[in-house]
């Protein structure tokens, strides 16, 4: 991820290490003629970079020149190799020749995920395979000239990595897969931060096996289909591994066989699994089945490379089901895999979580309940509580006030300061409080702010420094800010500190109110509804305003869209090169606000509008859901149901107009933006409750059945699309989250960046931008040395510092462009 300064924040990419080399370049210094090691200038300074495919290399010098003689490497053509996962072997072993004179140079790679070579000098050395990665790799030899100058020729090596099994393989990855008792399945995240029923059994009845290997397709009209993940989805490297989950009219399986195969083939698998044995327990059916951690994280990190032929490398998964000695399907999806490693943590607010209790109001079933600030942690399988402390408790275990609620929030971009409130101050909800996230214990890092009905939801700058407040409540019941509910609220701009202080508002019309108020990344510019004079009943246009981070001051306030009849608009939120804003549109308001909220039958697409031509907004329809999202029961498109609240109609809706509060990663990674938003979407078929149900009195919090859909997703949204089009793409769940709890409001916020000597994946994880073995073939660790070239990831200033020249230097890195 971009980190630009050690304070920054940021989220890793692939790791791309190499034994004796650069995680991503070469990572050595060229031997002179004579094989000492000397001040060769490195291939970063004009040196031509070889094709290595057929031609025998082209020699590149120090200045820029080529010549056909002088060194070579062999072999010359495209090594293929086929390699068992976990295995090294088998090996590619190159020599190295000097106008046809064994020559000793110094070798590297430029993805060593997929492998490495020694670093040399020497005049052969071996490639070896890491056995968990696939994909096309370049190995770099390199030498000096003499004068001053380096010659450096490249070849590839293309690895296939296979795998098969039959039931768990009992890695510590599958064994936090499997579920053992009841408890697990609706226990923080689920059973492996994604819900279902774990991993199944190995098989072993022969008529099984040979149903799933010879599949009579959909024999006696089963309607085998995919529930969840949608195909075409991006997914980035770095994510938990998905829950697969699917329909058919027989709704029971004896086995299921899943096959996941990149398009060149670096990488294949293909997994049997039997019944789960907790369904011994619940009595379910056998509907879902998860991606075993170990083989998603082999596939993903093999996925989304460059390949021989130059085509994207995507994933294709397929299932094939059995049951009766009969085995139907398959039915395959593909995905796309974005080269980005994506880390940090997700804040949100939940409503109804298990990890603190702080509302008078209990469930239906008596139950205590909380409402706070939780984080989802990139790798972990459940949510850890950030704000939010128990109130007092009765005799019986029932908060006897509302004073430990902390909720409606924003965090700044760089991850250090979040902004919440409590069920305290006047009016209700209007005491707001101000955390420092990069402390180990943020509850006591609170600081009270003595402006009461300000904060709730202001806009703050990337360091969180100065804010911008919002002129709407939350909601008509909550309400937040003081003169918002008369229709008269206006915004104020602050300095925060150890004495927050209010400033004057420059640049914007007088009594401006700002609502759903948001900064770009860079802090260039400042987005929000214009509530002027009507904050209780919100019908504004989207402002964009420029913004003087120097002087604090604002101008050009500039009208970029306005809502159509009987819609609102609200949530804008930048991309992270500013070149578009994504805006919830509600389509149908709730039956109780004049304001946008997610309940109530309440109805909302997500767009996006360009800020670079003309604009022209545009629904997001493939993130939204158009055209694919999967019918359901309990009013998600099919059967209906009453919902808590029913003085409205659901005929003739779907889960396409249920996606509201967009909040985007403020970096770019792997040629995507990444938007996290609030959905009452079905989750496949673990959680299908109403799309309303998630105010906590009215169900069983306790209950998995009774689960509230009302979750955070996330999806890949192009850059520099061309305006009019939809830059989106079919969104997932974001693993991790309290799967009772009803979630919503997501802020990503990156890891901060690593010093030298500490352990790394990439380069763009490390402050000074490599990533670089500790000593030759040594763990890797974050280093201020410069490689000869830069791969994906490592720090560069221009493109040519990449070792691939089909690479961008974007904010810095070497940067694989999306597919």
């Amino acid at each position: 991820m971009r980190r630009v300064t050690r304070t920054f924040a940021s989220i890793a990419l692939l790791a791309c290490a190499a034994c004796g080399s650069s995680s991503s370049g070469s990572g050595f210094t060229p031997p002179g003629p004579d094989g000492s090691t000397g001040d060769a200038t490195t291939v970063n300074d004009g040196a031509a970079m070889a094709d290595g495919a057929t031609d025998g290399g082209v020699i590149g010098f120090g200045d820029g020149s080529t010549n056909t003689s002088g060194l070579d490497v062999e072999p010359s053509t495209l090594q293929t190799i086929t390699v068992n996962a976990g295995q090294t072997t088998p090996h590619v072993t190159f020599k190295a020749t000097n106008d046809g004179v064994p020559a000793a140079v110094a070798w590297g790679v430029d993805r060593g995920n997929i492998g490495t070579i020694a670093a040399g000098p020497s005049t052969s050395a071996d490639f070896v395979p890491s056995g968990t990665t696939g994909g096309l790799v370049d190995v770099i030899a390199s030498v000096g000239t003499g004068d001053g100058g380096t010659t450096t020729v490249k070849r590839q090596v293309f690895v296939k990595v296979t795998s098969n099994q039959n039931g768990p393989n009992g890695t510590t990855a599958e064994q936090g897969q499997t579920a053992t008792s009841q408890g697990q399945l609706s226990a923080g995240g689920g059973v492996g931060g994604v819900g279902g029923s774990g991993l199944g059994t190995a098989v072993t009845g022969a008529s099984t096996l040979k149903a799933l290997q010879s599949p009579a397709g959909d024999a006696g009209n089963p309607g085998l289909s995919f529930l969840y993940p949608y195909d075409k989805t991006v997914w980035p490297r770095g994510m938990i591994a998905p829950l697969l989950m699917w329909t058919w009219a027989t709704n029971d399986a004896d086995a299921i066989q899943i096959t996941l195969q990149t398009t060149s083939g670096s990488f294949a698998w293909t997994g049997i699994f039997g019944r789960p044995t907790i369904l011994g327990q619940t009595g379910g059916p056998f509907v879902n089945h998860p991606i075993p951690q170990d083989v998603w994280d082999m596939a993903t990190n093999s996925a989304g490379g460059q390949t021989p032929s130059g085509q994207p490398d995507q994933l294709t998964v397929g299932i094939v089901v059995a049951r009766g000695g009969v085995g139907y399907g398959p039915v395959t999806e593909t995905w796309n895999v974005a080269p980005a490693l994506l880390t940090g943590t997700v804040y949100y607010n939940s409503y109804g979580t298990q990890l603190v209790k702080n509302w008078t109001s209990t469930d239906s079933q008596g139950h205590p309940v909380g409402a706070a600030i939780l984080g989802v942690r990139s790798g972990d399988t459940a949510p850890t509580l950030v704000v939010g402390v128990n109130s007092p408790l009765n005799g019986s275990g029932i908060p006897t006030d509302d004073s430990g609620c902390r909720v409606c929030h924003v965090v700044s971009s760089r991850g250090k300061w979040l902004l919440t409130q409590s069920e305290q101050g006047t009016p209700g909800d209007g005491q707001s409080y101000l955390y420092d996230l990069t402390q180990a214990n943020p509850q006591a890092s609170a600081v009270t702010l003595a402006s009461q009905g300000t904060f709730a939801w202001a806009a703050m700058v990337s360091d969180g420094t100065y804010a911008l407040t919002n002129s709407i409540d939350p909601s008509s019941t909550n309400p937040a800010l003081t003169n918002a509910s008369s229709g008269s609220a206006t915004s104020s701009f602050w300095q925060f500190g150890a004495a927050p202080a209010q400033g004057t508002i420059t640049g914007l019309p007088a009594g401006v109110a700002a609502g759903y108020p948001s900064y770009a990344p860079d802090d260039k510019y400042v987005a929000y509804v214009d509530a002027t004079g009507s904050t209780n009943d919100v019908k504004g246009p989207i402002v964009v305003a420029s913004y003087d981070a120097a002087g604090h001051t604002f101008s050009n306030p500039a009208t970029l869209v306005s809502p159509q009849s009987g819609q609102r608009v609200g949530y804008p939120f930048f991309l992270p090169n500013d070149t578009g804003l994504l805006f919830e549109t509600e389509v149908r308001a709730s039956t109780s606000d004049s304001v946008m909220v997610t309940r109530n039958g309440a109805r909302s697409e997500l767009w996006w509008v360009n800020t670079t031509a003309t604009p022209q907004p545009v629904a997001l329809a493939s993130l939204n859901g158009k055209g694919y999202l999967p019918l359901g029961p309990n009013n998600h498109g099919g059967s209906t149901a009453s919902d808590p609240q029913d003085s409205y109609s659901e005929s003739g809706q779907d889960d396409t107009t249920l996606n509201y509060e967009p909040t985007i990663l403020p970096v770019a990674e792997g040629g995507y933006a990444w938007v996290v938003f609030t959905s009452r979407r079905m989750y496949g078929n673990a959680l299908q409750s109403v799309p309303y149900q998630s105010w906590p009195p009215s169900y069983d919090t306790t209950s998995l059945a009774q689960a509230t859909v009302k979750k955070l997703w996330v999806a890949a949204i192009d850059l520099n699309a061309a305006p009019g089009t939809d830059p989106s793409h079919p969104a997932f769940y974001l693993p991790a989250q309290e799967i009772l709890a009803g979630n919503s409001r997501g802020f990503w916020v990156l890891d901060p960046c690593k010093p030298d000597g500490q352990a790394c994946q990439s380069g763009d994880q490390c402050c000074d931008g490599y990533c670089e073995p500790n000593g030759d073939g040594g763990a890797l660790i974050c280093s201020n040395t410069p490689p000869s070239c830069s791969g994906v990831t490592d720090k560069c200033a221009t493109a040519a510092d990449c070792c691939d020249s089909t690479n961008t230097c974007v904010d810095g890195f070497c940067t694989q462009g999306s597919q």
